[in-house]
């Protein structure tokens, strides 16, 4: 664990380079309002974990996992991952030298801009130091379509059906430059 940046209202954000169930909270979190609200029976927490242990049988791959956590809650979780992506399947036509993947977004408070801020401020400038230019990222989440739109390009459009083929889930895979981000997502934040 290593604490990238603190704010003055004890928000941290923090980075583990090896998994422990409690940092993917926040997905879990989401997947019980889901389970409340009726809206699909896609188990985050399940994929998310079980992409994590599917990576550590990957020669060539690594993973990084990000919190935003206040007084010792975590506030939200995001998984960078690297190296041989090609190995990974779709990804397979992205340059894996200077292209990192964005996996399981999610913030407990939304509406407070931290997304906005700890991408532009906090991951993108980390990974473009690191000598990444490029992230990919796939998302079934509608509201977080025009988000991704505003920052990157779209590249993908396809449907999957969740997990026991009740609903067809809208998904978009979006190309989006670190680089050219670090100006744009100023206008966003």
């Amino acid at each position: 664990m290593r604490i990238i940046e603190a704010k003055e209202n004890n928000l941290n954000f923090v980075l583990y380079q090896s998994f422990e169930s409690r940092l993917f909270s926040p997905i879990g979190k989401y997947v019980n309002w889901k389970l409340e609200n009726n809206w699909d029976d896609y188990n985050e927490l399940y994929h998310s974990v079980n992409y994590i242990e599917s990576l550590k049988g990957i020669d060539g791959i690594w993973y990084e996992i990000h919190t935003i956590e206040k007084s010792g809650d975590i506030k939200g979780v995001l998984t960078i991952v690297g190296g041989d992506i090609e190995k990974l399947g779709d990804e397979n036509s992205l340059d894996s030298r200077d292209t990192i993947l964005l996996k399981y977004f999610h913030i407990v408070e939304k509406g407070k801009g931290y997304g906005s801020h700890w991408l532009s401020s906090i991951i993108f400038p980390y990974y473009f130091n690191k000598g990444f230019r490029k992230v990919y990222v796939s998302s079934s989440h509608p509201k977080s379509f025009g988000f991704y739109k505003r920052i990157g390009n779209e590249i993908k459009c396809y449907t999957k059906k969740s997990d026991n083929k009740l609903y067809v889930r809208d998904c978009k895979s979006f190309l989006i430059s670190i680089d050219v981000q670090k100006k744009s997502m100023a206008n966003t934040t």
